[in-house]
């Protein structure tokens, strides 16, 4: 028998029995308070968030509650489970998150919708210019900040190391605590994915002599085998203080999804703002200028939520079919 798609009304019904109902109110009633799952103090996603949130009130009369979270693998869980209405999400753990692999095996998660896109995500490692640490291999033995526990750095940094043959000792924690750990010598390097410059990093190189590391083109061409997703990239000379060179990189996009059930004309309003007013954005996260509708074909699988794809419509974006929910 094939399965019944359920009715708004009766999804609505159910969500009012769980408590989430309230959470989404109709476009009328945008008082409400929506809530954004971003990630922790240092990182990129808190920024673009806190950002976000004033040219969404502003143009959309949108009040984003910012839920500081673990990141992209956290917030995959919580807007997929309706726990939030919208997230920042990497789409490299989104696409995992999507198709039930790797931390998400056995349990896809279906119930997020992309929105807009957000902007690229290159990794890259930061250690202190007085140590020994020139390439991802020198990482050997040596202890590297990656992020929160579970999250989508120490998930790539596994890949990477398990992909060289390289043993590392992992140290989690938020971007700013493992910054100011290697500027006090307690730890050896930190692996870290962001929007340029990285703040976290940004911070660090401006209160000690650093060095940026990017990949070689062996250690890409290992990543990119077990990370498929992952393009290209150059992190310019000059991103940071100190780094006089272009550095390799490879990068993942990042977008703004929404939980299926929020009501199209609420995620509607906030794709508008976001991308008519990315300016205002800008000013406060420059790294948010890559936010653009022509950049929605970065996300391949992924369906848009019906109100981003009434927005972009109208603006003229074609939305492919396939990717149409």
């Amino acid at each position: 028998m094939p399965a019944i798609r359920p009715t708004r009304r009766h999804m609505l019904a159910v969500l009012g029995a769980s408590g989430l109902a309230g959470a989404w109110p109709s476009r009328a009633q945008t008082a409400a308070p929506l809530a954004f799952a971003t990630a922790g103090p240092g990182s990129a996603f808190l920024a673009f968030g806190n950002a976000a949130a004033p040219v969404a009130a502003a143009q959309a009369g949108l009040r984003l509650d910012i839920r500081q979270t673990k990141g992209s693998n956290e917030n995959a869980a919580l807007v997929s489970r309706g726990e939030v209405a919208f997230a920042t999400l990497n789409l490299g753990p989104g696409f995992d998150a999507w198709n039930g692999r790797g931390p998400f095996a056995g349990q896809a998660l279906r119930g997020m919708r992309a929105v807009v896109p957000m902007y690229e995500t290159p990794f890259h490692t930061i250690a202190l210019a007085r140590s020994n640490v020139a390439t991802l291999r020198d990482l050997e033995g040596k202890r590297v900040g990656v992020g929160p526990a579970g999250g989508p750095g120490e998930v790539f940094f596994k890949g990477i190391t398990e992909a060289l043959g390289i043993r590392a000792e992992i140290v989690n924690g938020d971007p700013d605590a493992l910054a100011r750990r290697v500027g006090a010598g307690e730890i050896d390097a930190f692996w870290y994915g962001s929007g340029l410059p990285s703040p976290p990093f940004k911070s660090l190189a401006e209160g000690a002599e650093t060095r940026v590391i990017g990949f070689t083109p062996e250690e890409a061409e290992a990543f990119r085998r077990s990370f498929a997703y992952f393009a290209p990239y150059t992190i310019p000379a000059g991103t940071y203080r100190g780094q006089k060179e272009p550095l390799r990189s490879l990068a993942v996009w990042n977008f703004v999804v929404a939980h299926e059930g929020v009501p199209a004309d609420i995620v509607r309003a906030l794709a508008k703002a976001l991308i008519e007013h990315r300016d205002a954005v800008v000013a406060a996260f420059p790294t948010a200028a890559a936010m653009d509708a022509r950049n929605l074909s970065a996300n391949t699988f992924m369906p848009f939520h019906p109100g981003a794809v009434r927005y972009f419509t109208e603006a003229g974006i074609a939305v492919p079919d396939a990717l149409k929910g």
